[in-house]
């Protein structure tokens, strides 16, 4: 009989109010960076504090994954949320560009880890198999919904009071809401409260945990990982994603403000991604469930593209009607990547080292994050506007399409040999 209540909706509701906070703050970083660079007259390119963070966010990852399979996320979600509150904290009190590496550089970065894209996914991974990529799509909506609400808000936060303000009041409330409830409420699997993963019966348990070591084929080794085709594959996409995603997330609302808009309503424009963001992610999600990984992202790497190449369009003529429609495609097309990502990751490496394998695979995502940020801004002031920073990005999606299409074509293959021999 089913269970009345399947505490997996639990984890991915804290799974989202986790993934607002660490998109919000990652989001929010842009209306700092203007506030930053008005004050301490940095150039872009020198104002680079975003790329330290998501470097330290790539190499501490695989510690991060270690520490989810060895102490659980009960411990580690909890630690993640203390050491973001208290970075932002110390951010507020920053007086130079190394007060502010280390604390939202390297302090803030270690706590996101926590909170990230991996630990979430790995743990997703053991309580949903066959609407796996739909709980993921689920819980990466807290990412739309935290542009939507901290971008503006931090943006009033820092026109009303100032930014020091601003890092202390987001800190703060980090600190006093988010870390115990994660420590209250956090579970790792389904045994720990005595049910099977989807809120399955014993027997439909049974028959999935067959299928899905079928599917996965073998309890992976880091040395294994690294000599798969999967592994790399993924670490090619990840790294072109992560690339052309923070190239923008980190300069749109300068790109905006480029063109001749208010800092106010370019922080509002780029909201509107959050909100858009809320239903793609589950859309696609969804999508990828029922009609495969690679189909889906193909479908939504096309819209992406063609909301960049309204994004550049922007930089000739700036109207409203086409800052609406780059915002529309853009946003639906780009929210398909966590979600196809983390399903493609967990379908391949599924196992005990699951929290592992998505921190190893999650550096060349942080690398490529914080090549973004930076080129982004190199770019801009070697030219003057952010166009060849957007052409850039367009390959990059590109190849990041191209590699999940790979992905899935080596997995079915691998897959037809299996049931063949």
């Amino acid at each position: 009989m089913r269970p009345r209540f399947f505490y997996g909706y639990v984890i991915i509701a804290l799974c989202f109010a986790n993934m607002v906070v660490m998109r919000g703050v990652n989001g929010a970083f842009g209306v700092y960076y203007l506030a930053l660079l008005e004050e301490f007259s940095w150039s872009r390119s020198d104002g680079a504090i975003a790329s330290i963070n998501l470097i330290v966010y790539a190499f501490a990852s695989p510690l991060v994954g270690w520490a989810f399979d060895r102490l659980g996320p009960r411990l580690l979600m909890p630690l993640g949320g203390a050491l973001v509150g208290i970075g932002m904290l110390l951010s507020s009190r920053a007086d130079s560009l190394i007060g502010l590496y280390l604390s939202f550089g390297i302090l803030v970065a270690i706590g996101q880890g926590a909170l990230g894209f991996g630990s979430h996914n790995a743990l997703i991974s053991y309580w949903f198999v066959r609407r796996r990529a739909t709980a993921m799509g689920i819980a990466s909506m807290g990412q739309g919904m935290g542009g939507l609400i901290m971008v503006p808000a931090t943006q009033f936060l820092v026109s009303i009071l100032g930014w020091r303000w601003a890092f202390l009041v987001s800190g703060a409330a980090i600190l006093l809401l988010l870390t115990p409830v994660n420590a209250f409420l956090q579970r790792r699997t389904p045994d720990e409260v005595g049910q099977f993963p989807d809120g399955d019966t014993a027997s439909a348990a049974t028959l999935q945990a067959r299928d899905e070591k079928r599917h996965t084929g073998r309890h992976w080794t880091v040395g294994g990982a690294l000599r798969s085709f999967p592994f790399w594959c993924i670490t090619i996409g990840h790294l072109a994603l992560g690339t052309a995603l923070f190239m923008i997330n980190t300069h749109a609302i300068a790109h905006f403000v480029a063109v001749g808009y208010e800092k106010l309503a370019a922080s509002f424009y780029f909201g509107l991604l959050g909100f858009i963001r809320v239903g793609a992610t589950i859309f696609w999600g969804a999508l990828s469930d029922r009609i495969g990984r690679s189909y889906a992202y193909g479908i939504a790497i096309f819209v992406t593209l063609t909301g960049i190449g309204c994004m550049i369009a922007m930089t000739y003529v700036a109207s409203v009607w086409l800052v609406y429609l780059t915002l529309l495609l853009y946003g639906i097309g780009h929210s398909a990547g966590n979600p196809t990502y983390a399903a493609m990751i967990a379908d391949n490496f599924a196992g005990p080292k699951i929290g592992l394998m998505f921190g190893l695979l999650e550096i060349s995502f942080g690398i490529g994050s914080a090549f973004g940020s930076w080129i982004g801004g190199y770019m801009f002031d070697s030219t003057g506007s952010y166009t060849w920073s957007l052409t850039l990005c367009l390959i990059c999606f590109v190849i990041s399409g191209v590699a999940i299409g790979a992905c899935e074509q080596r997995q079915s293959k691998n897959e037809l040999k299996r049931n063949n021999g």
